[in-house]
C-alpha cells in the first residue's frame, strides 16, 4: 500500500504515526522544510532549543529526519515553504498555491495521512486544510488524520483509549473534540483507530524521538521524561474519514467537508 503523509514540519509525521508508516514503504511529505531568509538569525524556539542560527538548525533538523526515515523505511519528500518562527513579516503562503504544491505529491498514493491539528498549531491547520484541498484534487474519496503528538496528549490519553479509570476532575475527550469542533470536523472523537504500540512499535518510536534529538528536550520526550511518564508512548491514534464534494467558495477556494 502506498502511503503519503504530509507533514508540517519536519517530525509532525512521524512521531504522530509510526505504527502505521514504519516498514510500509510509505513518502512523508515535509511541507515547511525550507530555509530561514538570507540575514534572518535566530528564531525565539531556536535559541530555546540551543542553537546559535536558524540556519544551521534547520539543517541539522534535516539531516535528524533523513534517519528518522531510514529508521521507518520510509521516502522523504521535502517542500521549500518556509514555517512560521521563520517567515517574521512575510505572509502564510497561500491555501491554494499550497494545495496545488502538495496535489502532485498525492497522485497514485493509496491512502493521504494529514496532520489533524490538534493544538492548532497555525502551519498544521494550514497543512491540514491545504492538505484536504489536495487530496481531493487528486482523486482520493478519504483521507486518513493523525493525532498531532505529543499535543493530542497535552492533557493525557482519554480513558476510552487508555482503558484506565476517568479522572473525574480531567476529561482529555473535552481537549480533542474541542479541536475537531474547532476546525468544522464532522467526526466522532471515538471513531479514532486506536494503535497501542507493542514492545517493538515502542522501541522504534524511542529511535525516532532520539533521532529528533534538537527537539526532544522542549516537547518533554528526553529518555528521563519518558521514563517517568512511559504510557506518552503507549497509544497512536488516526480517524478514517470520507470527503465530501468540495463546497462552493465566492474566492474560488474552500475546505472539502468531511
Amino acid at each position: 500500500m502506498a502511503i503519503v503523509a504530509v507533514s508540517p514540519h519536519l517530525d509532525d509525521a512521524a512521531l504522530s504515526a509510526s505504527v502505521w508508516l514504519h516498514g510500509v514503504n510509505a513518502t512523508v511529505l515535509t511541507v515547511f522544510a525550507g530555509m530561514p531568509a538570507t540575514g534572518f538569525t535566530t528564531s525565539l524556539w531556536d535559541r530555546l532549543t540551543g542553537a546559535s542560527t536558524s540556519a544551521g538548525r534547520l539543517a541539522e533538523r534535516r539531516a535528524e529526519d533523513a534517519a528518522v526515515m531510514s529508521l521507518l523505511s520510509a521516502r522523504g519528500r521535502y517542500l521549500d515553504e518556509r514555517e512560521i518562527q521563520y517567515r517574521q513579516d512575510e505572509p502564510a503562503p497561500d491555501i491554494d498555491r499550497l494545495a496545488g504544491r502538495i496535489t502532485e505529491h498525492l497522485i497514485g498514493a493509496d491512502e493521504v495521512w494529514l496532520p489533524a491539528a490538534i493544538g492548532r498549531n497555525p502551519d498544521h491547520v494550514l497543512v491540514r486544510d491545504a492538505g484536504l484541498l489536495a487530496a481531493a484534487a487528486a482523486g482520493h474519496g478519504d483521507v486518513v488524520f493523525y493525532a498531532d503528538f505529543p499535543y493530542v496528549i497535552t492533557y493525557g490519553w482519554p480513558a476510552w483509549v487508555s482503558g484506565q479509570q476517568a479522572d473525574p476532575y480531567l476529561n482529555p475527550e473535552i481537549w480533542i473534540a474541542e479541536q475537531f469542533a474547532a476546525a468544522g470536523l464532522d467526526a466522532p472523537i471515538r471513531s479514532a483507530e486506536v494503535a497501542r504500540l507493542s514492545s517493538a512499535q515502542r522501541a522504534t518510536k524511542t529511535a525516532i524521538i532520539a533521532a529528533y534529538r534538537t527537539q526532544a528536550s522542549a516537547l518533554g520526550l528526553t529518555a528521563a521524561a519518558l521514563a517517568r511518564e512511559p504510557d506518552k508512548l503507549d497509544f497512536e491514534l488516526c480517524w478514517r474519514l470520507t470527503l465530501a464534494a468540495v463546497p462552493a467558495d465566492p474566492d474560488g477556494g474552500g475546505v472539502p467537508a468531511v
